[in-house]
Order: structure tokens, then C-alpha cells, then sequence
């Protein structure tokens, strides 16, 4: 705790702790769906392919994309834009997470802004994980 941050409130330490493991956890899969997301998105811009699931060519395929999309089938289940989707809204789901702990721990703007990064940069939400769940533990031992 730098000298200017207040410490989190001893009442709310159990509260705490959940929203640590809800925040670890949203991590994990938000990093891993970004990870998903850098290969989707150079197989999609760099090799001109879209994974298209339940179409007609079989259960997966992948089908070259022309120019915005054309040459795509019907039917089936895009998941080139599934893990877009799906990515997005588990980013929201780690912001909360962040934001719940950031008022909580009542820490400083800037280490909220490097937490939400870890959604957007890849592999950064691995690290920020790691670092501000050993900081959120080291914050609550001195408060007990």
C-alpha cells in the first residue's frame, strides 16, 4: 500500500476474497479466449479463412473469405465471429471483476487502467493476474 492509498475496510475482507476469486478467474478465461481471438484473427486477415461449424462441406471447415465475407456459406455457425462475440463479453465480465476489486482494495486509478489491459493486450491478463492477486493478499494481511 503506497502512503496515500486507504486500506480496504475490515468488514469487507470476505467480500473481498470473492471478488479476488471471481477476478482470477475471469482472468484465466478472458486471457485464453484473447489468445483464441490473435490466432482467429490472423487466420482470418493473413490466411483469407473463416471456421465455419455445422455447414455444408461437414461439422468444421474452413472456408476461404473474399472480400467482406463473400464466398461464406449460409448456413452453419460461424466461430471466427463466435469467438469475437464471446471474447467481448467476457472482457466486460473481467472489467467487473476489476472494477469490483479496484473500489474495494480502494487502490489508484492507474493500477485499475493496467488491469483492464490485460483483456486487450495478450497474455498481460496471465501477468496482471498474478501480480495484483499477490498485492490484493499482501493488502489484506495487513488489514486483519
Amino acid at each position: 500500500m503506497t502512503p496515500t492509498q486507504q486500506a480496504p475496510h475490515p468488514s469487507q475482507v470476505e467480500t473481498i476474497r470473492g471478488v479476488l476469486k471471481y477476478y482470477k478467474a475471469t482472468s484465466y478465461i478472458t486471457g485464453t479466449f484473447l489468445l483464441l481471438l490473435v490466432v482467429e484473427v490472423i487466420v482470418r486477415w493473413v490466411l483469407g479463412y473463416d471456421l465455419i461449424a455445422g455447414g455444408p462441406q461437414g461439422f468444421l471447415f474452413f472456408y476461404e473469405r473474399g472480400l467482406n465475407g463473400q464466398g461464406l456459406p449460409d448456413s452453419g455457425l460461424n466461430l471466427s465471429t463466435a469467438v469475437l462475440i464471446v471474447h467481448g463479453w467476457l472482457y466486460v465480465a473481467y472489467l467487473f471483476g476489476d472494477f469490483r476489486l479496484w473500489t474495494l482494495m480502494r487502490w489508484s486509478f492507474f493500477r485499475f487502467l493496467i488491469i483492464a489491459l490485460g483483456g486487450i493486450v495478450p497474455l498481460l491478463s496471465f501477468f496482471t493476474e498474478n501480480h495484483f492477486a499477490k498485492v490484493a493478499e499482501a493488502d489484506l494481511k495487513k488489514v486483519i
